[in-house]
């Protein structure tokens, strides 16, 4: 086998959320063109129809296997059995979340070699979830494919550099599926707004508080707001901004290109919006993108911040003085897929001896 024919091997992708749909697509279509195999397992944990079935279709493909995403134990030893029963050679894992420990998980209960897209980013919020999870899968992870240099000295830093073709630095698959500009409106007074953590929606005065906020920017702003299942199970507190359910992939991209600014919670819309142009408030108190904040493309703001409003338009303010810039080289080339495959590739043919 060369180092970039995959054939016959059949690898296994584990994914949960839309972004790690997003992210999955050029790996695949990778993997293909070199010869190999996918088997795509969809764990359920975005079950919603509005956030989940559009996606698929848009993306040209449908899971082998869905998971319920029910009892952990349950969906650990389902995923299991199937990624068994599909007799895969090796699995990758996506990002940060629960789905992404549940592959990991399942790959090492089989013996199987796994790889980490996205390893190396580190939030340094002890209390976050998706800190434990990534955590968790790089110290046990094969392959740690980190998107940015700085994202391989995390890794360096925790001795969890193999070296190549092991580790090694491949740039971000967001930035290889990112489309040309898809908008036509002059996105000025326009503002695209996500908000999904269950930090931000599953405290009622926080999200009051930011619902408070964003309110108040619909009187100068047209503000376009995607409601997640998570917040519309909370409530919907707002009171001028029109109710919007989950946008498809390509309404999402339309709206993000058609904004002047973004505001979300969201690890994978921060990026996408660099990738648009557009600078984005996080409301958050610190991001695994941090290269984004040091470059002036996001702005981290605390949603429990008192002056919230005060705090979004002054940031607004500042950036309309910068005037616009072109975003910099900060997630590779855009042929991040292909560097995996050939890290995948040496990889098995190592295992192999």
């Amino acid at each position: 086998m060369d180092a970039l024919t995959l054939a016959p091997y059949r690898i296994g992708h584990v994914v949960g959320a839309r972004p790690q749909f997003v992210k999955l697509k050029p790996l695949v279509e990778a993997i293909s063109r070199a010869g190999g195999q996918n088997w795509v397992a969809h764990t359920g944990q975005h079950y919603d129809a509005a956030m989940n079935d559009s996606f698929w279709a848009e993306l040209g493909f449908r899971p082998d296997y869905q998971g319920v995403w029910s009892d952990r134990r349950a969906d650990a030893a389902a995923l299991q059995l199937a990624l068994e029963q599909a007799s895969v050679d090796a699995v990758v894992v996506y990002g940060d979340t629960d789905s992404t420990v549940l592959g990991a998980q399942a790959a090492q209960e089989l013996g199987l070699p796994f790889a980490h897209a996205e390893a190396g980013l580190r939030s340094f919020n002890s209390l976050m979830p998706e800190e434990h999870n990534r955590i968790w899968v790089d110290e046990r992870a094969n392959w740690l494919w980190a998107p940015t240099a700085g994202a391989l000295e995390q890794i360096k830093r925790e001795q969890l550099d193999r070296g190549a073709p092991w580790t090694i630095v491949t740039g971000d698959l967001m930035r290889d599926a990112f489309p040309d500009c898809t908008g036509t409106r002059d996105p000025k007074g326009r503002i695209l707004v996500t908000v999904h953590r269950n930090t931000n929606v599953d405290e009622p005065q926080r999200l009051h508080r930011i619902e408070a906020a964003m309110d108040a920017l619909g009187a100068s702003y047209e503000v376009l707001w995607p409601r997640h299942p998570r917040h519309r199970a909370a409530g919907i507190g707002t009171k001028h901004i029109p109710d919007c359910p989950p946008l498809g992939r390509e309404a999402m991209l339309k709206a993000l290109h058609e904004s002047q600014w973004v505001i979300t919670d969201s690890g994978g819309l921060q990026k996408e919006a660099f990738f648009a142009g557009k600078r984005c408030v996080v409301l958050r108190r610190e991001t695994e993108w941090t290269e984004l904040v040091d470059h002036g493309w996001a702005a981290l703001i605390d949603p429990d911040t008192p002056d919230l409003l005060g705090s979004v338009t002054r940031q607004f303010a500042a950036w309309e003085a910068q005037g616009a810039a072109a975003p910099p080289d900060l997630y590779g080339d855009g042929h991040a897929a292909e560097k995996m495959l050939q890290s995948l590739a040496e990889g098995l043919q190592i295992l192999k001896r």
